[in-house]
């Protein structure tokens, strides 16, 4: 997945979650802190492709296609 897609993604993310002023990557790592309980150091350090696992559940119930 591209760092676009990623972006896409978590621009998605923050509509649905109702995550008001965060956008692409930002959204993605509070949902992944408030799915995990991990701390915003532990979620920051992730790679794309830690990412791309991790959301991997999250992308195919969704309709969208992010590339």
């Amino acid at each position: 997945m591209t760092h676009e897609a990623l972006e896409k993604m978590g621009d998605h993310m923050a509509e649905k979650e109702g995550y008001v002023g965060l956008h692409g990557m930002r959204a993605i790592h509070r949902y992944l802190i408030d799915k995990y309980r991990w701390e915003p150091e532990h979620v920051r350090k992730l790679s794309p492709e830690d990412l791309e696992l991790l959301l991997a559940g999250y992308e195919e119930k969704s309709t969208t296609d992010w590339n």
